[in-house]
């Protein structure tokens, strides 16, 4: 049986066959004459043609008329469906089984009208669960848990019980303004820097402007918050390039960090310790990690790209249980463990094991870094174990006096040699090798008192 996991978030609906990530496909529809574009083609299009533009099918999932609709888009719903056909058809003839992982927000309205359309699509839809649910399984956890998201148009903050099972609790929305409109914002102040270090106007040709808002999220997602970052366009006149600061792109986003602190003090104002897991949507945004690290007793917890996909497809029996039946989770157990020998049952273990102590830290030469009860391991080794929040080779952690790994990039890690699994447990005298294969992590345990 083949699984393929669909993730709704209109910033990318992410698409995942077996153990791939395939495709991260934008909410964006744009209308050119009779030609109906979604996903990637529309997004790539919007400021080329600017006529009949829609990215908000995803977040407001409905019937409703629209006020500028045509015989071909009626409705959002009509959006929704030709983005969703145009991810399922690609797959189609390999996958038999899929799951979504759908946002907090969804009414059982907006969730029937995506069932329906994935019926009438023909994808053979086995389980939906609460994507911020998805995302916190298999994770070390305090008993609270939050689950800061961004969309395109708000900022959502979902409240988790993580006691004798993880559950779903309730989902606000901290602000509408979203991605999109802090895209906007970034492209103003990158333009202005244009214009004033080299009278050059990137919003003036529709062609520069689509590759400036192509660029803007990868290029904020890595940027360095310690320094000047590269801006660079290729027009075909040549590359124009400026260097932008870290502190000019906070002016974007610092109004929205006070109500994003607000609300999750709100949500923990009994004082009471809490994790907090941050989607891979915030990577890069300037000063975000300060805003946070104000907020006492709270443990932030940075998760990768692909987390929600890997947990929904290690979590599969679990959120597939009811035959019969379509159910939409909303609470998991905690503390399962695929193993490798229980998936070839087919089979979930959740014993842990209690028959070794777990390695407390990572000896390189002669400098042994304690791993706590959550390391992000940074990509190069060259001058130790230096955690890394947001592009992490791999996060270490305990559970059940065990060290487990999740691996985030298996090109970037070995262990004893070997490709790593998504998730697997680790020992002492195992082996972490970067990617250059010339520079090795040894995992030992130190005594407490040592």
């Amino acid at each position: 049986m083949t699984l393929a996991v669909l993730n709704i978030n209109d910033v990318g609906v992410q698409v995942a066959v077996k153990d791939d990530l395939i495709r991260t496909s934008p909410g964006y529809a744009l209308l050119d004459e009779h030609q109906l574009l979604t996903g990637e083609e529309a997004s790539q299009k919007v400021r080329l043609l600017p006529r009949w533009t829609n990215n908000r099918f995803w977040s407001q999932l409905n019937t409703q008329p629209l006020p500028n609709r045509t015989g071909q888009v009626r409705h959002h719903a009509d959006l929704a469906f030709a983005h969703l056909e145009a991810l399922w058809l690609p797959i189609k003839q390999e996958v038999n089984q899929v799951i979504f992982c759908v946002p907090g927000y969804y009414s059982a309205e907006n969730l029937g009208l995506l069932l329906g359309m994935a019926k009438e699509c023909g994808l053979p839809v086995t389980g939906v669960v609460d994507q911020s649910l998805v995302a916190a399984s298999n994770l070390p956890l305090a008993p609270t848990v939050l689950h800061l998201d961004i969309q395109l148009h708000h900022i959502t903050l979902t409240r988790l019980s993580n006691q004798d099972l993880l559950v779903r609790k309730s989902t606000k929305t901290v602000t509408e303004i979203g991605l999109a409109t802090l895209w906007e914002r970034w492209a103003n102040i990158i333009a202005s820097q244009f214009i004033q270090a080299t009278r050059f106007d990137p919003m003036h040709d529709a062609s520069s402007e689509q590759q400036m808002f192509d660029q803007l999220p990868d290029w904020i997602g890595k940027l360095d918050p310690r320094g000047m970052n590269r801006f660079e366009l290729n027009l075909e006149t040549g590359k124009q390039s400026i260097n932008v600061s870290r502190d000019t792109l906070l002016t974007a986003c610092t109004p929205l960090y006070p109500q994003i602190v607000q609300m999750i003090r709100q949500e923990i104002s009994d004082g009471t310790p809490a994790s907090l897991l941050v989607s891979h949507h915030f990577a890069g945004f300037p000063g975000l990690h300060d805003s946070l690290s104000l907020i006492k007793n709270l443990e932030l917890v940075y998760l990768s790209e692909s987390k929600s996909v890997d947990s929904a497809r290690e979590r599969q029996d679990e959120i597939t249980r009811t035959q019969g039946e379509m159910s939409h989770i909303l609470q998991l157990s905690v503390g399962t463990i695929v193993t490798e020998d229980a998936t070839e049952k087919g089979i979930q273990n959740s014993t842990p094991k209690t028959d070794r102590q777990a390695p407390s830290h990572l000896l390189w030469q002669h400098q042994a870094t304690p791993i706590g009860r959550s390391f992000k391991l940074g990509r190069d080794f060259s001058s130790g174990a230096r955690p890394e929040l947001n592009n992490p080779a791999c996060t270490l952690y305990l559970r059940n006096n065990e060290l487990l790994m999740e691996c985030h990039d298996r090109e970037a890690v070995r262990i004893n040699g070997e490709k790593p699994d998504h998730l697997m447990s680790l020992h002492l005298g195992d082996e972490l090798t970067d990617a250059s294969r010339t520079q090795t992590l040894i995992l030992i345990r130190v005594p407490a008192d040592g």
